[in-house]
Parts: structure tokens; sequence; C-alpha cells
């Protein structure tokens, strides 16, 4: 192992870039910079992004921060509405303020989802596999408010869970090898109760 930085406090790994949050507030990434996730040229070394972060979530190629008033920032590759910004373009390069009043994020492959302090889940992004859980197979490049209640989330590749106040654990989106729990192989656009 080599020592890469001190006094670190969060680490989260993406598909192909790492992010780290210092004791300080301070966001830094490195790892690949294809779509620009990186604010800032190319480069192996670490590089300082935002400032005042207290969460950070990264996807295959896109990034979604949480700042310490709550206030949720994407940025990286958007052509499946990943950002949540209501545009499909191909990479943002600057943190795009999404929504506020945040306390979770989690990023998926293409897409993103997010708790807000009222417990309300919103996704966005693609979901040709039902991975946002709103019923439907349609991408969306805005959130979309999925269901209330919710205490914790978190996105794989293709498919989502998360737990509710009352506890039982719903996942939604890809299930060809049984990730969805329900006995089945068959994809879910809607969130299914496990446990």
């Amino acid at each position: 192992p080599i020592k890469a930085m001190d006094d670190v406090s969060f680490i989260n790994c993406g598909r192909y870039s790492n992010a780290i949050i210092k004791l300080d507030g301070s966001l830094w990434m490195w790892g690949n910079n294809t779509y620009g996730q990186f604010v800032g040229e190319y480069t192996y070394a670490l590089t300082k992004v935002m400032e005042d972060v207290v969460a950070v979530s990264c996807g295959a190629n896109h990034f979604a921060a949480i700042k310490t008033d709550g206030s949720l920032w994407t940025w990286g590759k958007n052509s499946s509405g990943q950002l949540g910004i209501g545009s499909i373009d191909d990479e943002i390069h600057d943190p795009i303020k999404v929504m506020d009043e945040v306390v979770t994020v989690s990023c998926g492959d293409a897409y993103t989802a997010a708790i807000k302090k009222d417990g309300s889940l919103w996704t966005w992004g693609i979901n040709i596999n039902g991975e946002l859980g709103n019923g439907t197979t349609e991408n969306s490049g805005t959130p979309v408010k999925v269901m209330s209640n919710v205490s914790s989330v978190s996105c794989g590749e293709l498919h989502t869970s998360a737990i509710k106040d009352d506890r039982p654990l719903c996942l939604c989106g890809y299930n060809r090898y049984g990730e969805l729990g329900n006995g089945t192989s068959e994809n879910s656009s809607v969130p299914v109760k496990v446990m």
C-alpha cells in the first residue's frame, strides 16, 4: 500500500475513479478523467474538486456530492441524464446544483438516487431495467420521487436497494441473476419488498 493523503474522513470508489473527503471538508479525486470528472486537467495525482463536502458517491463516469448546507451537486458523464440537471449533455466539467435538503446519495452505473431530509427517495438517469423504481423503463433527466419514509439507499450497477423506516428491504431493476431476492429472474420497475 502507498500512502496518498492524511486527515481523510471518507472515501468512495467508482468504476474508474476514486474520491476522498478530508477532515476539512475538501473533496479530492483521481483516476480516469475521460468525461471531465475532476473539474480540471487530467492528472494521475489527487486533484481538489470542491470545498465543504460531507458525502460523495462515484458512478461509472459521473459523481454526486452533498455539501454541508445539504445541497446536492453532480458532474461528469450525462448521456443518460444521470446528473439530474434536466438535459442530456455528454459531459459536464463543473459541478451543478441539483436539489437541496439531501442527506444521502448513491450513484449506480449511469443513474443516481438521493434521500432528502423528509425521507423521500428520488432517482434519475438510465432506467432500461427499471433501476429508478418509478414504474417505467424510460430514462429520466430530472429527479423523480419514488418512495417516502426511506432511511437508506444503495445503487448497484443496474439495480437499487432501499430500506424504509419500517425496515423492509425494497429492490428494483435488473434481476437476471436474482439480484432482487424475490424468487424470480424478472426485472422490476417498481420496488419489490424482500424482507
